[in-house]
């Protein structure tokens, strides 16, 4: 075993082992050493960067509906039409939506005004949207034509 210790054990000669750190001189200047950077001309640059945003959201509510109120019939899968297992749907055909007040436009020609709301008097928005009534078919039977509902209230029947 003794030949094995020779060969793993590590060998250090002395002339491979760094020398000695040498003493540094005191320093006469204390600045001395340090390093100075310069330049040409210096200028201030000055970069603008501005950034705006205005966003401005209105919720509009549903003020009335027209709808037409069906009864749909089950239809099986040859074609006949069950009578007896139905379900009654409201159709909206036309919905009016009221928005935010706005003022109402001043044109400059106040011969077209409308008397009841004159330049600058503040209104409420409608928008009215119209939508196809359902159509009848062998499995669709339409009980009321142009029910008006009116904020969730029930109102009479009529065209509008």
């Amino acid at each position: 075993m003794a030949g094995l210790e020779v060969v793993v054990r590590p060998v250090v000669f002395p002339d491979i082992r760094p020398a000695p750190a040498q003493p540094l001189p005191a320093a006469d200047d204390p600045d001395k050493g340090f390093a100075v950077i310069r330049g040409n001309g210096a200028k201030h640059i000055d970069l603008t960067n501005s950034y705006s945003a205005s966003v401005s959201t209105a919720t509009q509510r549903e003020t009335k509906r027209r709808v037409d109120v069906a009864r749909i019939y089950q239809k099986k899968d040859d074609g006949t039409v069950n009578k007896e297992n139905f379900v009654d749907i409201e159709v909206a055909n036309k919905i009016w939506m009221e928005g935010p007040s706005e003022p109402s436009p001043d044109t400059g020609d106040h011969a077209f005004d409308v008397p009841d709301f004159p330049p600058g008097v503040i209104r409420g928005n409608v928008e009215v949207q119209n939508y196809r009534p359902i159509q009848e078919a062998d499995n669709i039977e339409i009980k009321k034509h142009n029910h008006i509902l009116r904020s969730g209230a029930e109102v009479e029947a009529g065209p509008i």
